[in-house]
């Protein structure tokens, strides 16, 4: 039986090892990068590294000790790699949304893709529902790959999708955030829609 690093935040953790996995000996959840780096310094033959939904970047260096088992799910659609997809994907009006799950590449979000979850998205969707819906996509990903990711037959094997769009990145997400009174009311309203419908984040004025 192999082991599976679950690279992912605490609350994250606490529902796979109880909803999902609670009686699985060999499931390891960390949180951060030192964390990972310590969990993956055993037998790496065994070892299977899996990320869900989360923020850290894992360098190629332990990306190595793993490879090709590493995998992660994204709480984005294919043509929605990068950080914060479900605000981008708002800001857009995006009609379908989702989660991806990918293989684990040193450049984030551009790993072979093993599957894809899709959603409807409602008109005028904002911020924390594209959020909610990609995280629903994503926990469809976990529990139809998980059982396969403990005991079935690995690596998992690749589907026809390939990443499209743009890569976003945290600063891009910050400077949209930042607005001046060159921007009329109706472009101030879909940026708060998109990039400011949850808590501890607000608009800033620059001007």
């Amino acid at each position: 039986m192999r082991n599976l690093v679950l690279l992912t935040g605490r609350q994250e953790a606490e529902f796979v090892t109880t909803a999902l996995a609670p009686n699985e000996p060999r499931l390891y959840p960390v949180e951060s990068l030192a964390a990972l780096e310590h969990a993956l310094s055993g037998d790496r033959d065994s070892t299977v590294l899996l990320a869900f939904c989360t923020a850290v970047i894992v360098p190629r260096r332990l990306l190595e000790r793993v490879a090709p088992l590493a995998y992660n799910i994204h709480p984005g659609p294919p043509n929605y790699p990068g950080r914060h997809p479900e605000s981008w994907g708002a800001y857009h009006g995006a009609t379908n949304f989702g989660a991806t799950l990918h293989e684990m590449a040193p450049r984030v979000d551009e790993g072979a893709i093993i599957d894809v979850e899709w959603t409807k998205m409602p008109p005028d969707a904002g911020q924390l529902e594209f959020g909610r819906r990609a995280l629903r996509s994503a926990v469809a990903l976990l529990i139809r790959w998980l059982p396969v990711i403990l005991k079935g037959d690995l690596p998992l094997p690749h589907a026809d999708y390939r990443w499209t769009g743009r890569k976003t990145t945290h600063a891009e997400f910050e400077a949209m955030c930042r607005i001046s009174s060159a921007l009329d009311q109706s472009e101030i309203a879909r940026r708060a829609r998109a990039f400011a419908e949850a808590p501890g984040i607000d608009l800033v004025r620059v001007d």
